[in-house]
């Protein structure tokens, strides 16, 4: 009888899959899961890199990974530096899949969420990036020092991305554009 009221309380869990584009946009998610999903939290959060290849990939990739499992959310984190066509938007739709945009790359967000200006281009965004870090951001303890909690919590309001982001990891679907 134990056995069975012990199944009753657990409660249903949420899966997320929360696709990046490459192995900074990875790296910074786990960062992030590693703040806002915790044991019994009822939320799994499973983060997988595309490898870049352009935003069509991006979602094809999210596409098989959820294919293969049955997840709540999907969601893809991926620069905006190519153009997003609306084939490619509509897809999405059709595949309840939903769209996250670093501008102008996932480097410039991050920029952005530590309040620093943001240049133009991409190139720039990643050498600016790297200078304020000392290191390279494709490990996700490049973010210890710079992307606390305390941060991540005060510049959500301001950075739709990372709030979007950390709805998904709550368990919930962000609001669309």
């Amino acid at each position: 009888m134990a056995h069975r009221h012990s199944q009753a309380l657990r409660r249903a869990k949420t899966t997320v899959l929360i696709v990046g584009e490459g192995d900074t946009e990875k790296a910074f998610l786990d960062h992030l899961r590693t703040h806002y999903v915790t044991r019994g939290c009822g939320v799994s959060v499973t983060t997988r890199n595309a490898h870049g290849k352009g935003p069509e990939n991006i979602v094809d990739v999210a596409i098989r990974h959820a294919k293969g499992a049955d997840y709540s959310i999907v969601a893809v984190l991926m620069d905006t530096d190519l153009p997003w066509t609306p084939a490619l938007r509509k897809l999405a739709q059709t595949k309840k899949i939903c769209l996250i945009g670093a501008s102008p790359c996932c480097d410039g967000l991050l920029l952005g969420i530590l309040g620093d200006s943001v240049p133009g281009g991409s190139d720039h965004c990643k050498a600016k990036l790297l200078q304020r870090l000392g290191k390279k951001p494709v490990v996700k303890e490049a973010y210890a020092n710079d992307f606390t909690k305390a941060l991540l919590d005060v510049r959500r309001d301001a950075i739709k991305p990372l709030d979007k982001i950390l709805t998904l990891m709550a368990g919930a679907r962000p609001e669309s554009d």
